[in-house]
C-alpha cells in the first residue's frame, strides 16, 4: 500500500514538472503605435475666394461643414484642398474693404499648399547665421535697437518698451480690436529675423516704420497663436 502510494505522488510530480518545462510556443503580440493626431490641424477644399486689400477671405469646406476663413492676402486655386493650424473667430465681422459682414470668420495665419512647388535639391543644408547687418535704407531710430538686439537680449528686456523700426511685411486689421503687424529690419538671431507688433496705428505692407511698444515673452493667445516675443500696444514713433 505504501509502495504505492509513493508511486502515485512519485507520478504527480514527474507529470507538473513536465508541465512546467514545456516550451512556450505563444508569441506575444505588440500593438503598433498609434498615430498622433493633432487636433488643431483642418484640412478644407476652397469653395469661393474674396480678395480684400490685406485679407483673402476663403469659403472652405471641412467634413460637409461650410465656414469662412481669412488669411493674409494669398493666391488660392479653387477646388483644391490645403490645410490650417489654429485660428480666432471673429463673430459679426464687417470687411469694410467688401462691404460685407461675416456671422462668423475665422483668421488664421496662413494654409499650407499639400503640393508646393518642389524647390531643386542640394547637397549642403544653409547653416543660419545671425546677423546684425540691417536692410539698405533702414536706420534706426533714436535710441531703437534692431530685431537681432531684440531676440539675443530678450530675457533682459521683458517688460521693457523698445523702439524697433523696419518693414512692414504683413499687416492685419481689426483682430481681437487690435491691428497686427510683422516687421523686419534685415538682421536676425539665429534664423529670427521678424518680429509681430500689436498697435492701433495703420500702416501698408512695404512702410518703414518705426515703432514703440513693450516687450512680452511667451505670450498665449488661444487657438493656437503663441509668442515667444511679442511686442505689444505700440505707437508709430516719428
Amino acid at each position: 500500500m505504501k509502495k504505492i502510494i509513493f508511486w502515485s505522488v512519485s507520478s504527480l510530480v514527474a507529470i507538473l514538472v513536465l508541465v512546467q518545462c514545456k516550451p512556450k510556443t505563444e508569441t506575444e503580440v505588440v500593438e503598433p503605435a498609434k498615430e498622433v493626431v493633432n487636433p488643431d490641424l483642418h484640412e478644407v477644399k476652397v469653395k469661393e475666394a474674396l480678395q480684400a486689400n490685406a485679407y483673402t477671405y476663403l469659403l472652405v469646406n471641412e467634413a460637409e461643414k461650410e465656414y469662412w476663413i481669412a488669411i493674409p492676402k494669398t493666391e488660392v486655386t479653387i477646388g483644391k484642398t490645403y490645410s490650417y493650424e489654429g485660428g480666432m473667430e471673429m463673430k459679426k465681422f464687417e470687411s469694410k474693404d467688401l462691404k460685407r459682414t461675416f456671422d462668423s470668420v475665422l483668421f488664421v495665419e496662413g494654409i499650407i499648399d499639400p503640393n508646393p512647388p518642389v524647390a531643386p535639391e542640394t547637397t549642403t543644408t544653409p547653416k543660419v547665421v545671425s546677423s546684425k547687418e540691417l536692410s539698405k535704407g533702414i536706420s534706426l531710430a533714436k535710441g531703437g535697437i534692431s530685431i537681432f538686439d531684440l531676440y539675443s537680449t530678450k530675457d533682459q528686456l521683458a517688460g521693457k518698451t523698445v523702439i524697433l523700426t523696419g518693414k512692414v511685411v504683413k499687416f492685419m486689421p481689426e483682430i481681437m480690436k487690435k491691428n497686427w503687424i510683422h516687421l523686419q529690419d534685415g538682421s536676425n538671431f539665429n534664423g529670427f529675423n521678424d518680429i509681430t507688433i500689436t498697435t492701433l496705428e495703420k500702416v501698408k505692407v512695404d512702410d518703414v516704420v518705426s515703432l514703440k511698444g513693450k516687450v512680452v515673452l511667451n505670450k498665449d493667445l488661444g487657438s493656437g497663436y503663441k509668442y515667444d516675443v511679442l511686442v505689444e500696444d505700440a505707437v508709430l514713433v516719428k
